[in-house]
């Protein structure tokens, strides 16, 4: 390209390849390349393929000149003489400017092409032109003859041949020329074409069309400001004003994200807590709303009764009441579930023959509603329809058993009062009639005032007194008390901008909290109820009233800044706390928990919280399975509905707390909060609920169109949707087609991608629950998973591994960078991949399971799994160990080592990563049985303060010991009858001592037994064996202190080989009973010794002290018993862990001693306080092993603090041996 101009794909290609291109083979490059130069409208980068063996130029080349003139193909007849011998071509051709007769720029808008004739069909070969986005040399054309033409340019350096015809050079010395060589031409081909084609130039083409046109092709639609703005930056700036603009796109502007657009603008109104959130805010609190008119969408649901089997006071149908109003003057109350909603001056009316007919008092239905106050809507005329009142029977259904008899409603449904599920009378009703009512004109009016405005009598104190209301008229407008929308809904909504001074209403009573206030009973196979909350009215400054209008509250959930609390707060308010249908009492979950599971999209940002509430939404393991699993029963006589609730134990870590260990918490990409600012513009599903004049499935297409003409990111929202293109999903196939949040995410994959690596999209796409459900490798096995637990053969389904390779990546066959095929010696297509390959890959797409479902965002009602959260590779026996071919001929997981070559302590070498799990000892990449999750013995390892890792992962804070009331102590042990019934060390020091007080056993003891609870001694006391002496001591010379290392010293009698001696220790020994947890267990020598374990660089009997959160400190204990293995000893075998520490009141065996030591301790240290813990931490240097980490090889969970713990991530290595229970050996 000539010096001084500018080439647009230039620009574009700083695009560094390795970001497009994953496999061996160029398919991605080309595609995101292409697609991103098709959007920009312009052409490619010069394709050059020279063959450097052959002569410039070659002696049989043969010189054309492009027509002057646009005339139909000229045949390049010499070139046909000897078709079909394989005779390959050599042509010279000179540019379209040196050839043409109107050389320099004005052969701009001239384009010179060669093409071959071959059965009819013109193929191009190579072209050239001359714009202002390149210069003039021969290009190679994309096609089938590509990879079997070459081009190259350069300069003559001498005459060429005499031409036989004129008698003068075919060129001369020092002209620019393009030598092709040509691919021979078939028996049936036709020949070689030259052919110009002229049109208008560029530089003719004014700079505002040029602008239009760029913009037209990068953007879904430019505005007049955009197009001015373009076109006055060409004419200065030139073709680089477009290369800018195009960098200004792909580097400085942020993908607009449709899920975000969609969250922000969601406050949807509640009546209800629900799985996705709670009501609120309160009245009294920042950012509650207030409407002016009386009813909304909600509400024609609840009277109409569609698709909701619960309704006001156990009716699945609530009316409207109309009754007159008590202080005179021909005004009506109008109420709603039996509560007011408005005070009207006069009764509600609709035309009828060209009269004003008054509705009488009584039930009505309200059939549908515009939530504006009266009838206007935004600058439209007063409109007639915005209140649609059903003047018949109401909707009505039967909810008592009446033991079968005709309920006498009318309306044609079938009686199912007596119909039952387990035993229990379940409710029916017909809303097809309901509908069919609401859809006849001759009993639908139209009350011509349209929604009534709310209004309260002011001076009716006897009213007043009735009501909750609160006075807001003193608010300044707009700085307290905000109109939302006021253009388009006449100050019908208002937001409060502060908390108020209290939370109590006018009449003195205290507003209740709305997470408790109305719930529907969703999941319940019993009876539903909804009982209409009480309203709560507003005195507003223009002296008008509204009322008040919960909405259910989002909130900010981003994986950069997740909810430290996890919705754990919001859960606990909404649970339902009493006797369920079922009889049972318990806390039910009504909200669910938002703590978002870990993925590998948001784990680099979780972050430890020690919040109180702080909650899971994996349900904690339960090994003995007390709780009721969660069922659905489509089909049955609830229809949507069905599930079983959980307790909310369930997801209540016992480790939350500013005291414990804490809770990692995570977020999800564009989770935001909704603006407050902004009215219920997007709604949500609710089953449950339905507002008819909401099209849920269709706000994903709004939100579409709402963004991409609106964002700035214009390039980004039209590569996003090309990439959408590329891929085959398509969420009208899944269960949740009808949400709108789960399915905008889709779309979100790909516009958050739009100028990130290729690989990224397919992994966000690989994940998501949709693209696992189409094309069903969700829940897909590995061969060895019925095999090993069945004896059946399965193999995994092969659908999404044949769609990758197919579409998404690598395709069918082998490409050049410009998508034409790679052809083998005997011109054929090269396969990229065979049936092997396809069977390996469904091999990798094995275990992948859907994330648990939660809350803070829209899903499908009743699924306990998430159809938005990314997959987690979860189900370890589900997955595929076996070697898996690559397509080079080799091995996924060649060069990696062998696992049993990893070097000893690799845990400790440089690159180890570690990953949190906060107060859980349980690890996620490691293969664990459940029942391990509540068993403190659970075997880990403890680091020490002076461990290496242990800096590393704590990464230490300053900090002070907590405050403490303990008095500091001697560390001698005395006995205390009235404070303890074993040996008691007073106050705070480093040591316990025992001294003499546990010499001898039984009755020869100071004070028999010297146990905290009911174990007695055994009753021989022929042969001296006793624990005779113990001492407990820290590691460091420090103060006993909760979660501090400490060893114990235990001397014993024993007199028998095979004697054992068992250690224990309780967190509390105070309490009853004692939760007694074993240390180990070991051989002493015969005769007295202090027990230790023999043979081992770490003899000492340690354990960790355990947690101490009381600022007076905590009284712990240990036991020794010493078990004798003495022939008349009832035991029958000690080389096995003891199963308790005391068999009830009994002795353990008539030569038996067990002793303890009771003492004080400080609390513990914070784990908040101590260490600043990172998600994800990988060693950068080797580190030397520290005390007990010197005498393990590996690791699989550390606990740096008491309760707080880290797995251990090992690098990836290669295991060759299968073994009987490959599921933990490949754990």
């Amino acid at each position: 390209m000539p010096q001084g101009k500018s080439n647009i794909s230039n620009l574009i290609f700083k695009i560094p390849y390795e970001r497009c291109a994953t496999t061996t083979n160029t398919m991605l490059h080309v595609r995101m390349k292409w697609s991103l130069l098709l959007l920009l409208g312009t052409t490619t980068t010069r394709l050059e393929l020279v063959h450097a063996n052959e002569p410039w130029p070659h002696p049989d080349a043969l010189k054309f000149t492009c027509p002057d003139r646009d005339f139909s193909p000229q045949k390049l007849t010499p070139l046909s003489s000897d078709r079909g011998k394989g005779v390959p071509k050599y042509v010279l051709l000179p540019t379209i400017s040196t050839s043409s007769s109107e050389a320099g720029s004005s052969a701009e808008g001239k384009l010179c092409t060669l093409t071959r004739l071959n059965n009819k069909f013109y193929i191009p070969i190579g072209k050239s032109y001359l714009s202002h986005w390149n210069d003039d040399a021969w290009q190679l054309s994309p096609g089938r003859y590509l990879s079997r033409t070459s081009v190259q340019c350069d300069t003559t350096s001498s005459d060429g041949p005499t031409n036989a015809i004129t008698g003068e050079p075919d060129y001369l010395s020092g002209e620019e020329l393009c030598q092709f060589k040509l691919h021979p031409l078939g028996p049936a081909d036709d020949g070689y074409y030259l052919q110009t084609h002229k049109g208008r130039g560029i530089a003719s083409t004014p700079p505002r069309t040029q602008a239009a046109r760029f913009l037209e092709r990068t953007t879904w639609g430019a505005t007049w400001e955009e197009i001015s703005h373009l076109t006055e930056e060409y004419e200065r700036d030139g073709i680089m004003a477009m290369a800018e603009w195009a960098h200004h796109q792909t580097t400085a502007l942020e993908p607009t994200s449709h899920r975000a657009y969609f969250r922000r603008r969601l406050n949807p109104r509640a009546v209800e807590s629900y799985l996705y959130g709670i009501p609120g805010p309160k009245a009294c609190e920042e950012d509650a709303r207030f409407r002016r008119f009386a009813f909304t969408f909600k509400d024609v649901q609840l009277s109409r009764g569609q698709d909701s089997p619960a309704g006001n006071d156990g009716h699945p149908y609530t009316v409207m009441k109309i009754e007159s109003y008590a202080g005179g003057g021909g005004g009506k109350v109008i109420k709603f579930g039996g509560e007011v909603r408005t005070v009207t001056d006069g009764p509600l009316q609709y035309e009828e023959d060209g009269n004003l007919i008054d509705l009488a008092d009584g039930d009505y239905t309200i059939c549908n509603v515009h939530e504006v106050a009266d009838n206007e809507l935004g600058g439209l005329p007063p409109l007639t329809y915005t209140f649609q009142v059903l003047v018949d029977t109401p909707c009505t259904s039967s909810y008592t058993n009446r033991d079968g008899l005709e309920d006498n409603l009318g309306d044609g449904s079938i009686d199912f009062e007596n119909k039952r599920v387990s035993g229990r009378l379940i409710r029916s009703y017909d809303s097809a009639a309901c509908n069919a009512k609401c859809n006849d004109k001759s009993k639908v009016k139209l009350i011509i005032t349209g929604n009534p405005t709310v209004q309260l009598p002011a001076d009716d104190v006897d009213l007043l007194g009735t009501l909750s209301w609160i006075d807001l008229s003193a608010l300044a407008v707009p700085e307290e008390l905000t109109i939302l929308e006021e253009e388009r809904t006449h100050e019908s909504n208002w937001l409060l901008r502060r908390d108020l001074d209290n939370c109590f209403d006018q009449n003195g009573d205290e507003f209740l909290d709305p997470a408790g206030l109305a719930f529907t009973d969703l999941r319940s196979t019993g009876r539903g109820k909804f009982n209409i909350d009480k309203p709560i009215f507003a005195k507003m400054p223009n002296n008008k009233w509204a009322l008040h209008d919960f909405r259910t509250q989002f909130h900010q959930n981003t994986m950069e800044e997740p909810m430290m609390d996890g919705g754990g707060s919001a859960m606990k308010r909404a649970a339902r706390s009493g006797a369920n249908d079922d009889g049972v009492l318990r806390t039910d979950l009504v909200t669910r928990c938002s703590n978002v599971q870990r993925n590998i999209f948001n784990e680099p940002h979780c972050k430890i919280s020690y919040h109180p509430d702080a909650c899971v939404s994996v349900p904690l393991p339960d090994p003995s399975d007390s709780f009721r699993r969660s069922q659905y029963n489509p089909g049955g006589p609830l229809r949507k509905g069905g599930l079983v609730p959980d307790p909310v134990y369930k997801y209540t870590p016992p480790y939350a707390g500013e005291d414990y260990g804490g809770v990692v918490v995570c977020g999800s990409a564009n989770e935001v909060a909704p603006d407050p600012m902004e009215d219920d513009t997007f709604d949500v599903t609710n089953r449950k609920l339905h507002a008819p004049v909401i099209n849920y499935n269709a706000q994903k297409k709004g939100v579409w169109a709402e963004v991409i003409l609106s964002a700035e990111d214009q390039l980004c929202q039209k590569m996003g949707w090309a990439l959408s293109k590329i891929f085959a999903t398509s969420t009208g196939t899944n269960a949740d087609s009808s949400n709108s949040e789960t399915n905008i995410n889709v779309m979100d994959n790909f516009v958050t991608s739009c100028f990130s690596t290729y690989k990224d999209v397919v992994k966000k796409v690989s994940f998501n629950e949709e693209m696992g459900a189409q094309l069903t490798f969700l829940r897909n096995k590995a061969v060895h998973t019925d095999w090993h637990l069945r004896k059946k053969l399965a193999w995994p389904d092969e659908n999404y591994a044949r769609e990758n390779l197919q579409l998404h990546s690598i395709g069918l066959i082998k490409l050049h960078d410009d998508g034409t095929p790679i052809l083998d010696q005997f011109d054929r297509r090269i396969p990229n991949y065979n049936q092997k390959h396809i069977f390996t890959a469904a091999k990798i797409w094995t275990g992948f399971n859907p994330s648990y479902r939660r809350g803070n965002y829209e899903d499908l009602d009743w699924a306990t799994t998430s159809y938005l959260d990314p997959l987690q590779i979860s189900s370890i026996s589900a997955r595929d160990w076996f070697p898996k071919i690559d397509f080079e001929s080799g091995y996924i997981g060649d060069t990696y080592p062998l696992c049993a070559d990893l070097p000893r302590k690799h845990f400790l070498k440089k690159n180890a990563k570690y990953r949190l799990l906060g107060g859980s000892h349980q690890p996620l990449w490691h293969w664990q049985s459940d029942s391990t999750y509540y068993d403190q013995e659970f075997e880990h390892l403890t680091l020490t303060s002076n461990s290496s890792l242990y800096e590393k992962l704590c990464n230490p804070k300053s900090t002070q010991p907590p405050a403490t009331s303990l008095a500091a102590g001697t560390g001698s042990a005395e006995y205390n009858a009235a404070l303890s019934s074993a040996p008691l060390c007073q106050g705070s020091e480093s040591f316990c001592d025992s001294n003499s007080l546990l010499e001898g056993r039984g009755v020869n003891e100071a004070n028999p037994h010297n146990t905290i609870d009911d174990c007695t001694d055994g009753t021989d006391t022929t042969y001296d064996e006793s624990v005779k002496k113990i001492v407990v001591s820290t590691m460091t010379g420090d103060d006993l202190r909760g979660g501090e290392l400490v060893k114990i010293e235990a001397t014993v009698i024993s007199n028998r080989i095979g004697d054992v001696v068992d250690f224990y220790y309780t967190d509390d020994a105070t309490s009853d009973p004692h939760n007694w947890l074993f240390i180990t267990r070991v051989s002493p020598p015969v005769a007295e010794n202090i027990v230790s374990v023999p043979n081992t660089d770490f003899p000492e009997i340690t354990y960790t002290l355990p947690k101490c959160v009381s600022p007076e400190g905590c009284r712990q204990a240990v036991r020794v018993v010493l078990r004798s293995r003495r022939a008349q000893s009832r035991h029958s075998n000690l080389s096995t862990r003891p199963k308790s520490t005391c068999e009830s009141d009994k002795p353990y065996g008539i030569y038996d001693d067990a002793d303890d030591l009771v003492f004080d301790v400080l609390p513990s240290y914070r784990a908040k306080d101590l260490c600043e813990f990172q998600t994800l931490v990988t060693l950068d240097e080797n580190l030397l092993c520290d005390k007990r980490e010197c005498a393990v090889d590996t690791v699989r969970v550390v606990e740096v603090v008491p309760g707080v713990y880290y797995e251990y991530i090992h690098a990836p290595c290669v295991y060759l041996p299968f073994y009987n229970n490959p599921v933990k050996l490949f754990a």
